[in-house]
């Protein structure tokens, strides 16, 4: 990589302000190569200096990647009250951090967060068709009637869905959805159009290729693991 300011180093794979992180410098809690006093306008490469914080290796990251279990309640946005951001320091949202696609105000489950507008702009491009399952809970029996029809496609918004792959679990009331577009409010129109049945909750389990991790308890985030940013990657298309 390109050299960068041991402070932008810190602020950027910390996730801080520049204020904080040159204080944390200056703490002595940054280590360059074995230097424990280095100073904030020094120039750092990754791929040849160790830069140690707690005495732990750090990688530099220009871009952020998250994985939110989002809880209901709070809307996929940047703007205004109430939205995903709220889970997050402000640092966060100073670097840019915004939802990639979105989940309705009482959808939950998983939502990707990231500064990287390239890469949410190829994973929502309609012609990318990147898969996102759903688990689903109607108030009525799902049939194999729906899932031809889930297969078969409506029409929606003047055009026809692309085919939903509807799966029937134990419960029969219950099932699991995968799509490949992500039309407005498609989960809750396709389940209405099954005989009127209305969603009672709707829970995202996959998107791109990756799962929610489901140890995160409604509201809790981590980051992306490489290998999770590498799928993610290829299934950018």
């Amino acid at each position: 990589m390109t050299k960068v300011r041991l402070d932008k180093y810190i602020s950027s794979t910390l996730v801080v302000s520049r204020k904080d992180a040159v204080s944390l410098i200056k703490s002595g809690r940054v280590s360059v190569n074995g230097n424990v006093k280095p100073k904030g306008d020094d120039k750092v490469d990754d791929s040849i200096d160790e830069v140690l914080f707690d005495g732990q290796k750090l990688t530099f990251a220009e871009n952020i990647y998250i994985m939110l279990n989002k809880p209901r309640g709070l809307i996929s946005a940047t703007d205004g009250q109430g939205t995903v951001l709220s889970l997050f320091d402000k640092a966060f949202s100073d670097k840019g951090l915004f939802p990639c696609g979105r989940l309705d105000k009482d959808t939950v489950g998983l939502l990707i967060m990231t500064t990287d507008g390239a890469l949410a702009h190829r994973l929502l491009s309609p012609k990318h068709h990147a898969e996102k399952t759903y688990y689903v809970e109607c108030d009525k029996e799902f049939t194999q009637d729906d899932v031809t029809l889930m297969k078969e496609g409506i029409m929606m918004d003047g055009k026809k869905t692309q085919p939903a792959v509807l799966e029937i679990l134990d419960d029969p009331k219950t099932a699991r959805i995968t799509l490949t577009e992500g039309k407005y409010h498609e989960i809750k129109r396709l389940c209405y159009a099954c005989r009127q049945k209305e969603v009672l909750l709707l829970k995202r389990l996959t998107f791109g290729g990756i799962s929610l991790d489901e140890s995160l308890s409604a509201g809790e985030w981590r980051e992306l693991t490489d290998e999770e940013l590498t799928i993610l990657r290829q299934n950018q298309g």
